[in-house]
């Protein structure tokens, strides 16, 4: 659908500045730059900030740390607050341990249709490989994993001559490291559900709500491709809750949540106006018109 829309990109993280900061790199040497970056932190240390606020400054677009304080894994709420600040029509998510192709910005770009979200897909990178992939060039690193027998699932690791598209109405395969949605579309449905608490279920109890909405799931082959970082798993000690979630928003077909994205773009937008209304005063003390 061309260009004539702005991209931001929203990665999300919690404590992994090592990986982070390869991720902000490959976010620098794509063929295409998002419009801005918007970092979603479930309330990392101080090490984070420092990674980020040291990439921030070489960059040319903006750039912003959105975070709230960790009281456990809370990735909706950080993922709507992160969402009110957005100035993009269009959200491309991603997780702070997936390394992005070089092409993945720009593949998003030409994918992006209105009445769809998109669901990318991603390579798995063994926990050897994991050490090193992503510091140095892509491709060497690509190629090396390749041949240490370091990437599982290697159907999603090279872009393919031409992207496969399939129209599905199914929610295996939903995975939130590597999905675009467009903003309007995610305000209509109250963005992520934040009574979703700990690991598990939130990005296909979202996918559920769009679906209901009209909106349709556009799944993407052979573009748009992402590196997932081996780790040690996380707690899934609340993903008997969040599958009661999941079903009860299939059986009642929800378009809506409660808990939900409008909770913040009011507050976001009161602190966006008050902020340039410091800076117009400032600009007048100093004799700026």
């Amino acid at each position: 659908m061309g260009n004539a829309f702005a991209l931001t990109l929203v990665i999300n993280t919690f404590n992994q500045p090592d990986y982070l900061g390869r991720v902000l790199n490959a976010v620098s040497r794509q063929s295409c730059l998002p419009d801005d970056v918007l970092l979603a932190d479930d309330g990392s240390t101080d090490e984070t900030k420092s990674v980020f606020e040291q990439w921030r400054a070489e960059q040319s677009f903006r750039c912003e740390h959105v975070r709230q304080e960790h009281h456990g894994f809370r990735r909706s709420r950080i993922l709507n607050l992160t969402t009110a600040s957005a100035r993009g029509d269009y959200l491309v998510f991603l997780d702070g341990d997936t390394i992005p192709h070089p092409d993945f910005i720009a593949d998003h770009r030409a994918i992006a249709q209105r009445g769809f979200f998109v669901q990318g897909h991603r390579a798995l990178i063994e926990e050897k490989a994991a050490a090193w992939f992503g510091q140095n060039d892509f491709f060497a690193d690509r190629r090396r994993a390749v041949f240490q027998n370091q990437i599982a699932g290697l159907k999603n690791s090279f872009r393919w001559l031409f992207a496969v598209r399939k129209i599905k109405n199914r929610l295996r395969g939903i995975r939130g490291c590597n999905l675009a949605i467009w903003r309007a579309d995610l305000v209509r449905v109250n963005g992520y559900n934040e009574a979703f608490i700990g690991w598990g279920r939130e990005d296909s109890e979202l996918a559920v709500r769009l679906t209901n909405s009209g909106v349709r799931r556009l799944d993407v082959r052979g573009r748009a491709l992402c590196y997932h970082l081996w780790h040690p798993p996380v707690s899934r000690v609340e993903l008997a809750s969040n599958d009661e979630l999941l079903a009860k928003a299939i059986l009642e077909k929800h378009t809506h949540c409660e808990l939900g994205l409008d909770r913040h773009l009011t507050t976001v937008r009161g602190s966006l106006k008050a902020r340039s209304r410091i800076n117009l005063l400032h600009h007048r003390r100093i004799g700026f018109n």
